[in-house]
């Protein structure tokens, strides 16, 4: 069986012969590549040296060896530099088709991207007062945002992806940034649009957020995405009674506590690690992964550690 298979089979609810694992992003592959990946500011501040092609098959080799060293089973396209005269849809195309041309059929490649509305950065205010104060505006740009944004996934299908990953965070540890009522009028039925879109590509939809999605989490499943990541147990999102609830409507990834990995002992990585497959694996549906990412300044020694948990519970 490929991972790629193996990764399939989860995401349908099935159980493949061991339990798959990944990672959205794995920042610290100097620590075990002896390289980065590059991004727009390596372009435009000339550091490499290298053309837009060249770092585009850079950080595609990088993800391949990452997913060839740790058995991962899906490889996310990593956010490709923005160089002047060409699109992030150019770039992100011939990622993809570089990934499949290094990969085969061997992993699962996903395409990134989501256009529904996520937290806000330093504009929040601005948002929040256009919500109130333009509503219809508002579900105007929603709708020319996933029309977009399906117009690119059928391209990004085309060159050779089998899923996309929706990334927009809804939740921050309390609960979500909206409240279910103003959810089900400028997210939910957006994302429904989204992930029926990419269905009908014969595609993958796997949608993340951090936080507490307990609130609005059926209105997220009534989308009927394939995979629900990150499972953030720091904000109450519990993998037992995710399982209990909701294991046969969606295949559940993640909730190894990130925060533990950076700071916490060996002895609660291992806990948090164990309790994840203890609990996601039964009746398949499960992958195994960290809440959030492999990011930069988590201690190298802790991803090892799950991953050799992983590597010995896989099978059991």
């Amino acid at each position: 069986m490929t991972h790629r298979e193996r990764a399939i089979l989860a995401l349908e609810g099935r159980q493949p012969d061991f339990v798959p694992h990944f990672e959205i992003e794995f920042q610290e592959t100097a620590c075990k590549f002896g390289g980065r990946t590059l991004f727009s500011r390596d372009f435009d501040t000339d550091r490499t040296g290298l053309t837009p092609r060249e770092m585009n098959l850079h950080n595609a080799r990088l993800r391949a060896d990452i997913a060839r060293k740790f058995d991962h089973s899906i490889i996310v396209s990593t956010v490709t530099p923005e160089c002047p005269g060409r699109t992030f849809d150019e770039e992100s195309c011939e990622q993809i088709a570089m990934l499949r041309e290094l990969v085969g059929s061997e992993f699962m490649v996903l395409g990134g991207g989501d256009p529904t509305y996520a937290i806000p950065g330093t504009d929040m205010m601005e948002f929040v007062e256009k919500l109130y104060d333009d509503p219809q505006g508002m579900k105007d740009e929603a709708q020319r945002r996933v029309d977009g944004a399906l117009r690119s996934f059928e391209s990004y299908r085309n060159a050779g992806a089998d899923g996309f990953l929706l990334w927009s965070d809804y939740a921050f540890n309390p609960g979500p940034f909206l409240s279910p009522e103003m959810f089900a009028e400028f997210i939910t039925p957006y994302l429904k649009q989204t992930i029926d879109g990419i269905r009908s590509l014969g595609c993958y939809a796997i949608k993340h957020s951090d936080g507490n999605l307990m609130p609005v989490i059926d209105q997220i499943l009534s989308c009927r995405p394939h995979g629900l990541h990150s499972l953030d147990p720091m904000a109450g999102m519990d993998i037992r009674t995710l399982k209990e609830k909701y294991g046969k409507q969606v295949c559940l990834i993640g909730n190894v506590h990130c925060a533990h990995m950076q700071t916490g002992t060996p002895e609660q990585i291992r806990e948090s690690a164990e309790y994840a497959l203890t609990h996601g694996k039964p009746g398949g549906g499960y992958i195994f992964s960290t809440s959030n990412i492999v990011f930069k300044g988590m201690p190298m020694e802790s991803y090892d550690l799950i991953h050799s948990i992983w590597m010995e519970r896989r099978n059991c």
